[in-house]
């Protein structure tokens, strides 16, 4: 594989942009599957690491391709530091969210990571947000209403958990707005990867002994349950989720460089129907009406920030994939 193929193409090819992200995005949500089949036996922050471990294989691969050594040079590592911590909150919240709920409920939720994008870039960016842009906001966040279902006894902790992946990733994505001028995508991304791997395993010497552990909820036991040696079949389902990591990275990297985000962005919904159809597969999982109706106010308001960032030229929402990922 030559130095071109991470290059800057000459001329836009959206049809393989939209091919590359629809099939990142498939990968990714194999990834799902495999992570909530273990969730019952295995605490997320070992399952992280092991990923990671085996994920940063391929990123370094994809370094030589961009660059070289050069493509690491730092700088505001401070902040680089910061988008790492933010990524790992946002991965490990998602992953507990669907230790608990339907895979479906939570992606659908995950999906307001661009309303909070939209929000958080007027205080941190100094951004001018239009009427349009806050009503496609509070529609969005409408839509989450709707699915927590207020009137309801009450309320899984589970749905403030995909919440809080939405909210990290949207700072994440907003860091990476400060950040990406000075340093590169595939240098973020690697030491993203470092920084997972040490807060993983920091957390994993802290209470990886299930110290913790107690019979309460299943998105708390995915945390404090104590590390295990995994079986042969068990290992080798989180060295593929590291490979999927590896995979799935190149694939949304060369989408969003060899085509328009204002065109292939809307395609990362396409991990809606991925979630239904694996969620009814496995565990027999279908949306409520509730969700139908939440998640069609998420999407349209989604898709209507995105028509209006390009339209106005801007690139915090539409350059950066919808959901949270390394």
């Amino acid at each position: 594989m030559s130095q071109q193929v991470l290059s800057v193409p000459s001329e836009d090819s959206p049809l393989q942009g939209i091919l590359l992200l629809v099939t990142g995005i498939a990968v990714f949500s194999v990834q799902d599957v495999i992570i909530r089949s273990l969730s019952g036996g295995y605490p997320v922050h070992e399952i992280v690491f092991v990923r990671c471990l085996v994920g940063l294989l391929p990123l370094l691969v994809f370094i030589r391709l961009d660059g070289g050594w050069r493509a690491m040079r730092i700088r505001r590592p401070v902040l680089v530091v910061l988008r790492g911590v933010a990524g790992f909150t946002s991965y490990t919240a998602y992953y507990m969210a669907i230790a608990s709920l339907p895979l479906a409920k939570v992606v659908t939720l995950n999906y307001t990571s661009p309303l909070f994008v939209t929000a958080l870039s007027v205080p941190i960016l100094g951004e001018v947000v239009g009427a349009r842009r806050w009503a496609a906001v509070l529609a969005g966040f409408l839509g989450v209403v709707v699915i927590m279902r207020p009137d309801a006894e009450e309320i899984d902790p589970a749905v403030l958990l995909a919440l809080l992946s939405a909210l990290s990733y949207a700072l994440m994505v907003l860091i990476t707005r400060i950040v990406g001028r000075s340093n590169s995508g595939s240098g973020l991304s690697v030491y993203s990867m470092i920084v997972f791997i040490a807060l993983s395993g920091v957390i994993g010497l802290v209470i990886g002994d299930g110290r913790y552990d107690s019979e309460s909820h299943a998105s708390a036991q995915f945390l404090l349950r104590a590390w295990v040696v995994p079986g042969a079949r068990d290992f080798a389902l989180m060295v593929v989720c590291g490979v999927i990591a590896g995979i799935g990275f190149f694939c949304l990297t060369q989408a969003y460089r060899v085509a328009p985000p204002s065109a292939i962005a809307p395609f990362e919904y396409s991990a809606l129907p991925w979630a239904v159809l694996w969620g009814y597969l496995f565990w027999a999982e279908l949306p409520s009406g509730a969700t139908w109706a939440g998640l069609a106010l998420i999407v349209a308001s989604g898709l209507y920030i995105v028509h209006r960032e390009a339209v106005r030229g801007r690139r915090t929402v539409s350059s950066r994939p919808l959901r949270p990922r390394i």
